[in-house]
């Protein structure tokens, strides 16, 4: 493994932390802030095994902090799939508890291809 590809919430949860950042620390700090989780997200693609494992969330599910936010992904076809990028402060089981189904242990692999993309990279 050497990759790593967002799904959809993934994507979206990275613009909501940009947009955050920005409106109360400023761009460059967003940039920088958003620059450093896509670091852990190669660091995540080259050692699948990093992070901790969260069986209670789902099968296969690891989490890994950077700052305020916990990195949550999977391996998936040969990559890591970064599933959620959530704040600390979340409520992590019962965001997972009605997840929509991009994980490995709820569906097939032509399911996860609609909700994985590659990510592009970090500019």
């Amino acid at each position: 493994m050497n990759g790593f590809l967002l799904s959809r919430d993934a994507d979206i949860d990275l613009q909501d932390i940009f947009i955050y950042t920005d409106e109360f620390w400023g761009e460059r700090q967003a940039k920088h802030y958003v620059a450093g989780l896509y670091e852990i997200f190669g660091q995540l693609g080259s050692n699948p095994g990093m992070g901790r494992l969260r069986h209670e969330l789902g099968e296969g599910i690891r989490s890994f902090p950077h700052g305020s936010h916990v990195i949550f992904f999977m391996p998936w076809q040969g990559d890591v799939a970064i599933v959620r990028v959530l704040h600390g402060s979340r409520d992590f089981d019962k965001l997972f508890e009605r997840y929509d189904g991009c994980t490995a242990s709820k569906a097939t692999a032509a399911e996860l291809s609609v909700c994985m993309r590659v990510a592009a990279p970090h500019q």
